[in-house]
């Protein structure tokens, strides 16, 4: 009875099995048309075909999240670049891939952790160790109070940047739509601003007075840790980012259209929400120049 059962089972799995197979081998022809396409729009539907017909092919998450970082969707890119690693691609590729979405994004923790797997299995490789660099500088500086000095001193000068060389001859200019505010944390549960936040408010203020800077324009973009209900951390980083923007408005007397406000939720974490000091980083507001 057994063996009968066995048997009808096989029976059935076959066609399955080779219907898989037939649908990776497609994949792998769409694939290496991606390849050879040079429009990251173009690149990006290849892939996402051949990710689709071949859901275990990691060549092709690891691509298409190149695709859709060129394009701009960092929570796509993010997304496939992990299902690479999912799918075991043992490579450094989707690490340095992931540690520049989380540079690109202000989660700099991540990055780090990013850079060191991808070291693991690469350890010489330049851009990781470079990355690493990065994030760790970040990290450092980021745990400091940012006086106006020093904030309008970074959006008036490049010299900050060099430090952000990836690899030979190239810098990450993206980066100075983050390094040169501070995060703003708030309380668990909370769209107050605490002293400290207000504090640093006040700083932030001052900078944005400035007459070189009264035609940039800014994103204040909340965020959450995941203690609750989704729909309920989405309120707090939209109420976050809001109290922010008033802020900015009423004491400063800045014009409210300079000011676009965005919410994430819980969606892009600085880290991981096992502890109370990663929650705690999760729970933010960050200002971002939308343009330099």
């Amino acid at each position: 009875m057994i063996r009968i059962v066995l048997l009808s089972l096989a029976l059935f799995l076959l066609p399955l099995v080779a219907h898989a197979q037939e649908d990776c081998a497609k994949a792998k022809e769409i694939y290496n048309l991606g390849k050879d396409t040079l429009n990251y729009g173009e690149r990006k539907e290849l892939f996402l075909q051949a990710a689709r017909l071949c859901p275990s092919y990691a060549e092709a998450h690891v691509n298409l999240a190149d695709a859709f970082e060129n394009l701009g969707d960092f929570d796509a890119a993010e997304k496939h670049y992990q299902e690479a690693v999912t799918q075991g691609l043992r490579s450094s590729v989707p690490f340095i891939g992931l540690g520049e979405v989380y540079l690109k994004t202000g989660r700099y923790t991540l990055a780090l952790d990013s850079y060191e797997k991808g070291l693991k299995i690469e350890p010489g490789n330049e851009r990781l160790q470079a990355g690493l660099k990065v994030a760790s500088e970040r990290i450092k500086q980021e745990k400091t109070f940012f006086e106006a000095a020093r904030i309008k001193k970074c959006l008036a000068e490049d010299e900050e940047f060099h430090l952000m060389c990836m690899c030979p001859g190239d810098h990450y200019s993206f980066l100075r739509k983050w390094i040169c505010m501070p995060v703003l944390q708030f309380a668990s549960g909370s769209t107050a601003l605490t002293k400290e936040t207000a504090r640093q408010l006040d700083e932030i203020g001052s900078v944005l007075k400035a007459k070189d800077l009264t035609g940039k324009n800014w994103l204040i973009i909340g965020h959450a840790d995941t203690v609750g209900e989704r729909s309920r951390n989405s309120r707090l980083s939209q109420g976050r980012a809001e109290r922010v923007k008033q802020y900015l408005v009423r004491r400063h007397s800045l014009d409210p259209l300079r000011f676009k406000v965005l919410s994430f939720g819980q969606d892009r974490p600085r880290g991981p929400n096992t502890t109370e000091e990663s929650r705690a980083e999760n729970r933010r507001v960050e200002i971002v120049v939308e343009d330099l």
